[in-house]
Parts: C-alpha cells; structure tokens; sequence
C-alpha cells in the first residue's frame, strides 16, 4: 500500500475516533479572509431580458425552476449568460448572488490558461519535461529514472502519476512526492484525472517565474476581466493548489467562459491567443464519461451540443459552455455532482440541448411580457435577504395564537427560549467540530471539539443565540426564524466564514422540543446541520406535556448532526483507491479478507455516523465552577468570565 493511500486510511479512521486537533500530517497555516468589502476596479457584465439575446423568459424559468425544486441539485446559484450579457440570475436563498464560492476543481481550468500564458511568453513549451523543470529537486535514486511525463501530460490528465489528491494529506512537499512517485501507465496513452497533475501546473508557473500563480495572473487575467475579489489558497510551500482551493464570484467565473467563449478576447483586447483557445477546448482524449466523454486542457468536453465544454467543479461549480449558440449557464451548488454526473449536470444538459433560440431579439408581445413577469416572480420568491432583526412582535405578546412555519406557538417559542436563556450544557464526546467535516478535509482545518453548547435570549431585540463553545473560541450563532435567515461570521483557527442560520422550534415522537438550526456555509458548498433535543426520551404518556417544565431548563439535551452533501462523499475519497463497498482494490486488499465477518458493512457504516454524529449534553454545574475558581485562586473577573461567558455563568 502505498504511504500516501495509507496515511488517507489513518486520517479516516481518526475521523471516525472523534479525533480532534492537528491529525494531519500536512501543517495547517491559517489563509482565507473574510469576504472582501472593497470591489474598487471590479467590473459587471451588461444586463438584458432573456428575448433581447434570442431566448425565450419560459425557457430561463424552466430551467431555473427545475433546478431548485430538484431536492437533490441543493442550488447556491444560477446564472444564464449570451452573447456577453446576463440574461438571468438567481441566488437561492439564504444565498447571496456578490459573495463569492468556493469553486473546487472548476479553478483548474484557470490553471490551463496560466499555462496559456506561459506557453504564449515563449517561457515553456508543452513537450517539456517536468522533471527538466524542476531539477534538483528529486533524490539521487529517483534522478536515476525518467517519468517522461511532460506539462502537455499534466494539461490532459494523462500523466498517469501515481501521486494523487490523497497526497494533499500525506506530506507537506507535494512536489518532490509527485516527481519520485512511478506512473501507472504509459503517459499520454489514457485518461486518469488527477487533482495533483493541476497542481504541479501551478508548481511549474511558480518555477519558472518566481512567483505564485495567483500574482503572475493577476495584471495577465484578473485585472483585465475586472476580477479583484478572488482568493487561491496554497499549499505549505505556498504554491497556489491549482486544482482546487480558489474562492470566487459567480460573476466572475462567468467572465473566464465568456473569455474562452470571445477566443481568447476580452473587452476587444487580447487575453490569450485564438489559437491556444481551440486547443484548450478541443478533445484530447477520451474518458469514458457519458455526459462528458472528453478532455482537453484542464476542462471537459460536452456531449449536450456541438463544440461544448464545461470547467467543472465537484458538487456543482460550473461554468457550461455552448459554443454554438454562443451561450453559458454558471452554477453554485451544495449536491453529489461528479464529473457532471449528477442531476444537476443532467438537468442543464438536457435542457441546453433542447433550447431553441433566435439569432435577434425577439418581439415584445403580451405572451412575452406576461412570460418576463413570471420569471422575475419566481426569482423573487426563492430569493431572500437575510433577516438582521429577529425581533419579538411590536406591542408585545398578546392572546392571539401566532404560530411558526412548523406549527409551534411564536409565545411557546419565546418561553422556551426564555426557559433556556443563560442555560449550558457539557458535552460528553467532544471530538465532533461546528464546522462540516468535509469542508474541515478540504482547508485542512480540523476542529478542537465541541465542548459545551449555550443558548442566550436578548431580551430587548428578541433575537436568540446559540453558544458553541470549540476548543478556546466561543461561536456566538444567531438563530433565524419563521424561514428568514440570520448572519454570523466566525473564526475557525484564523479563518473566517460567514455562516447563515435558519431555525426552527419543532417537536419530536417523544413530544420532546427540538431546536433545528441550518448552517449554511456562504462561501463553500456543504452545510451543517444541528439538531437539538431538549430533554431525555421518555416513555409516551397520554398526555401532551412536554419531557419538562417551562421555566426549568431539561438535564439534558440531545445533538444531532448530519450535513449535504454526506457520507457518500467520504467513501467516494476512498472508493479513488479502490471499491470500498465492493471489496476490490486497495483497500480492498485488507477488507475482503473481513467481509465474511461483517467488517465492510461496519465501515461504511461508521463513516455515514462519522458525517450524521450523536452527542449527549448535561447541563453545566455552576457550583463546580466557583469551586474550580475558590480552589486555584482564580478572580471571577478573569477572562474566562468574558461578556459572553456571563451568559453561560450567570444565575438562573
């Protein structure tokens, strides 16, 4: 078994052990910012109604309706671009259509045109090889032996390498591991992708200039689209990853297609030569996909229409491209889309192959004004802007019965609140993280654990908070009601993200209340989400009452957690090294032997409870805590009784 398929295995199983902290053996550096405030030099495309391009209003509602009401797509969201202008757009709610997304593989095919660049400055030809690139850096042993992998390999996914994405976990010198490591085929003679190959892309870019990707694109690509709010995480040599880790505004993304879409040019001036645009969009060989049965560099071909290609991200980041009709459709999503195999993917090509369009604008009639207004009412009702106020009804509560979207009295719900208000709760198992577990693999930034949950009422605006206690920072989380949403900013070890709640009061079989809280992520493509149980389970009684009384806070509490997309997403990180579920392959080589015995089943069910995990919480003990504080001398004015420690502390 190779080292780095090992290490994968190692890091699952302290995942599935609850193990918090630093369990990677690449070290974390915190990078990305919070969402930039200043767009001085951005730029916008031009906007117009769907028929002054040629297309039809029902043709964008169509589309856009049959995505959102998919359950399994999870929109973020859309946007319908022709002939260079916005011809539709719509962030789904909570989402937000300026703040900018993780786009996941879909930057790989801004790492081809960082090689366009190179190759069009005379500083590489695609026959190089990168082991002539990158001399010295392979040891005396391995320097014995060619690879004879060339950049043209690593631009087709066909270098064959054998180091792959499990590699991002398994060192901090991606490099050195990738230019030692052998090839499983002959390279150039078949498709592999392989996230490490847009990686070494960046590397070369960073060789040969001196710079990181990211600044030698800048004044080349960037600047000249009017792109300003981007970011390129790197690696722990601080080489831009390439083929994954750059956030991005939708916007912009579309501004890359329609760069590809113009030949290479971009507001008249020239980007990138005609000709590295049709070599960068042709098929280069075949990869046994359906939907996308080719590569060219660092993008997919298309089978929905003549010419078309996609720069295509994992759970739904993707710029589709039509050539033929001179048409785009960008997407954000939090779904199971791989390699433009799921619904999602399904949904946009089936319909981009049906569309008809005209080469002019068509006729303003009473069909097509009625049809407009249809479409800028369905996106007004799946948009929304979050709400900041959360506040208790004006005039106060009176003896009208107001009730929330999932049935529960608007007064029972702020009795509980205040029932829960300054209340803590310890968690028995605190190897479980606030932020996803799948976002935690990808920034490698692992939680310290959950330790404590709280809850605060402000009494003056109405609005409540949940208090999550990870390792030494406190998450202060709005909580949003009634389907509006509430926005909170966080700090992951120096990373910042902002996440938008929506909560809910409900109840449960056992008649117990049940705080269920969304958190959606604004900039990645996975949400958490948390559900609190208030009290213990207890038998069904004839009665309605609930598992406590209202003014005393329960014992105990339940959490459940579970996130989209989940645990298939996990086993298909194994499944790159062999079929886990089917016993075959690497993995395999260990499982098969186990299967009889019911190891297999064991594991992938303890991956689906690793991504949905079970936590217990009893409340907090006040009076060990003065103890704590009597008995190591400890003034109650320290900073572990902070403003919103209070919260927590303070008398019932």
């Amino acid at each position: 078994m190779a080292k780095s398929e090992l290490e994968v295995i190692q890091l699952l199983m302290k995942l599935i052990g609850h193990k918090t902290g630093d369990i990677s053996k690449v070290t974390y550096t915190a990078q990305k910012p919070a969402f930039p405030v200043n767009c001085e030099g951005e730029t916008k495309l031009p906007r117009c109604t769907p028929e002054e391009q040629g297309v039809s209003s029902d043709f964008i509602e169509k589309l856009f309706r049959s995505l959102y009401e998919n359950n399994s797509c999870h929109m973020h969201k859309a946007m319908a671009v022709r002939n260079g202008y916005v011809i539709g757009e719509c962030a789904f709610k909570p989402f937000n259509m300026d703040y900018w997304h993780v786009s996941h593989s879909m930057c790989k095919s801004v790492t081809g045109m960082a090689i366009g660049l190179l190759v069009y400055e005379g500083k590489i030809k695609l026959e190089d090889k990168i082991e002539d690139i990158f001399k010295g850096i392979k040891g005396p042993f391995q320097s014995l032996f060619s690879s004879g992998i060339t950049v043209r390999h690593l631009l087709t996914m066909t270098s064959g390498a054998a180091f792959n994405e499990a590699g991002a976990i398994s060192s901090n010198d991606w490099r050195k591991q990738f230019l030692e490591s052998q090839t499983n085929f002959t390279p150039g003679s078949s498709f592999e992708y392989n996230s490490m190959n847009s990686y070494m892309l960046s590397a070369i870019v960073t060789e040969v200039t001196g710079e990181s990707m990211f600044d030698y694109l800048k004044p080349r690509l960037f600047d000249p689209l009017g792109i300003k709010r981007i970011f390129w995480e790197t690696c722990p040599q601080n080489i831009n990853k390439g083929g994954w880790g750059m956030y991005i505004r939708i916007e912009d993304m579309a501004k890359l297609g329609q760069l590809y879409l113009n030949g290479g040019k971009y507001d008249g001036k020239e980007i990138l030569p005609e000709e590295w645009v049709k070599a960068a969009t042709s098929m280069h060989i075949p990869t046994g996909e359906i939907t996308a049965p080719g590569y060219g560099f660092q993008l997919w071909n298309s089978s929905s229409r003549l010419g078309a290609y996609t720069f295509n991200g994992m759970l739904g980041q993707n710029v589709y491209v039509f050539p033929d009709i001179n048409m785009m459709i960008v997407t954000n999503a939090g779904n199971e889309d791989l390699f433009q195999k799921g619904n999602m993917s399904r949904i946009v090509h089936d319909q981009m192959a049906k569309i008809e369009v005209e080469n002019g604008p068509v006729e303003v009639t009473e069909q097509v004004k009625k049809a407009q207004g249809s479409l800028r009412k369905f996106i007004k009702s799946v948009q929304e802007e979050p709400d900041f106020s959360m506040a208790i009804p004006s005039g106060g509560w009176n003896n009208k019965k107001k009730r929330s979207l999932c049935g529960m009295s608007s007064k029972f719900r702020y009795l509980l609140m205040k029932t829960l208000d300054g209340k803590s709760y310890d968690m028995d198992d605190k190897g479980v993280g606030f932020m996803p577990l799948l976002m935690q693999i990808m920034h490698n930034n692992y939680t310290s654990g959950i330790s404590s949950v709280g809850f605060k009422l402000d009494s003056l605006s109405g609005a409540f908070f949940l208090l999550i206690r990870e390792g030494d920072t406190l998450h202060k989380i709005k909580c949003g009601f009634d389907g509006k949403s509430a926005v909170t900013d966080i700090d992951e070890h120096g990373e910042i993200y902002t996440v938008t709640t929506v909560s809910e009061f409900s109840t449960d079989e056992y008649n117990r209340p049940v705080l269920r809280n969304e958190f959606y992520f604004m900039e990645d493509s996975t949400t958490r989400v948390m559900n609190i149980y208030l009290g213990k389970r207890e038998p069904l009684q004839h009665d309605s009452s609930i598992s406590f009384k209202i003014g005393n806070a329960p014992e105990n509490i339940g959490i459940r957690f579970d996130e989209v997309p989940g645990s298939r997403m996990l086993i298909d990180i194994l499944n790159q090294f062999g079929n886990l579920e089917e016993g075959k392959g690497i993995n395999g080589f260990v499982i098969n032997r186990l299967t009889d015995f019911g190891a297999l089943d064991a594991i992938i069910l303890a991956i689906q409870n690793t991504v949905r995990p079970k936590l217990h919480g009893h409340i907090h003990d006040k009076e060990a805590d003065v103890e704590y504080y009597i008995n190591n001398s400890v003034p109650l004015t320290d900073s572990d009784t902070s403003d919103e420690d209070d919260v927590i502390m303070e008398d019932d």
